[in-house]
């Protein structure tokens, strides 16, 4: 009969437990390194919270408001791991346990960044499979945001941390994969990447929404849908897949997005600028850096097709405007006939290169191939600098 009643009261713990946390926080994460980095979270109204980090077997206290809610910074250095959290309160305690200290790096956009490793049918990886075999790696950890979108500011999401595996890699993106393996066997350290993205959606979905009310006139930025999908509303993304990773510590972010709003071009640079001063204001971290993909040519089923020329035209212009940024260009590596290029290493590949080079000072490493700064006619010849 004891046996029973103390299966119903570890049962009872578990299931009434008072701290709730983001489920950013959970086993298998990755802390910023050598950083402070925010911990919140809810509990009882009016509680002591104390947080213990086992790499520098220091606790570090607050309370929590009336609402329950609280946040605090805890010091990280660069010790590895694996470590764990442990957050208590005058009645109840919670451990978080695998934890890696690490880069951690966001990745956002539509389907390109979307896609994973196992690809889209008819539509392949090239040299994925070797990737996938190969990727039993606990070093890197892997996080997707499950689609979602809002008219509010949502404080949670659906997904959890995974450790690299051959399993896990396949149904996680090509591009933010790449990126995360390049990074973390060029630096030797963990890396934890976060991916929140959704095929076919607009730039301006991903946008806190005061901010594009605040620079365009009224009009411009809409639900562009025929459908009037939910999910094209402006804000509605940034509101369910980016406002609760705020302000989670992260070292920066890479986007890979544009189809959607390549007839809407002649805004898009201004779109940009203003959506990443949207997340580095939210986030608060100051210009962190940013990295993203410049799409590549596809036919759009019209052989005279130029929007698409014209949507990388204001990528171009857009890199040139945003602080502590880059592009990489994919002219070279797209399909004409699928507008999901296979090439999607590569594109990983070349976002590391970016990051290597502009975040951690590997010089030795180019970024980026020739930039156009001048074109000139020369009778049936154009001269370009």
């Amino acid at each position: 009969m004891r046996f029973h009643y103390l299966i119903f009261f570890l049962f009872s713990v578990s299931v009434f437990s008072q701290i709730k946390m983001n489920n950013l926080f959970s086993d298998n994460m990755v802390l910023q390194r050598n950083s402070n980095v925010n911990i919140w979270g809810k509990s009882n109204p009016n509680q002591k919270v104390t947080v213990y980090s086992s790499w520098n077997n220091k606790s570090v206290k607050t309370n929590s408001n009336n609402n329950g809610e609280w946040i605090l910074k805890i010091e990280t250095n660069d010790y590895n791991g694996p470590h764990k959290l442990t957050i208590s309160t005058n009645n109840d305690l919670l451990e978080i346990n695998n934890i890696l200290l690490g880069e951690v790096w966001f990745a956002s956009g539509q389907s390109n960044m979307e896609m994973t490793l196992n690809g889209y049918l008819n539509e392949p990886i090239f040299g994925s499979q070797d990737l996938i075999a190969n990727a039993n790696n606990s070093q890197i950890r892997l996080l997707t945001i499950e689609r979602n979108y809002s008219s509010v500011p949502l404080d949670n999401f659906n997904g959890i941390w995974k450790e690299s595996n051959p399993e896990s890699v396949r149904y996680f993106s090509a591009v933010a994969y790449s990126f995360a393996k390049y990074i973390t066997e060029s630096l030797d350290i963990p890396v934890g990447i976060i991916v929140t993205a959704w095929g076919g959606t607009p730039a301006e979905a991903w946008s806190k929404k005061s901010f594009l009310d605040e620079a365009f006139e009224p009009g411009i930025i809409i639900n562009n849908s025929i459908e009037k999908f939910e999910e094209y509303n402006p804000g509605y993304l940034f509101n369910a897949m980016l406002k609760p990773l705020i302000p989670f510590t992260v070292r920066g972010g890479i986007w890979y997005q544009g189809e959607n709003n390549r007839e809407r071009a002649k805004h898009y640079s201004k779109l940009m600028q203003v959506m990443v001063d949207s997340w580095r204001s939210e986030w608060g971290q100051g210009d962190f850096p940013f990295y993203f993909v410049q799409i590549a040519p596809f036919s759009y089923n019209n052989p005279n097709e130029s929007s698409s020329a014209e949507l990388r035209d204001a990528q171009l212009d857009a890199v040139k405007n945003i602080k502590n940024s880059g592009m990489v260009s994919t002219v070279d590596i797209g399909d004409l006939y699928s507008i999901h290029p296979p090439e999607k290493i590569k594109v990983g590949n070349r976002l590391a290169y970016w990051a290597l080079n502009k975040t951690y000072g590997f010089n030795s490493i180019t970024p980026s191939g020739p930039i156009v700064k001048s074109a000139k006619k020369d009778g049936s010849s154009v001269v370009i600098n």
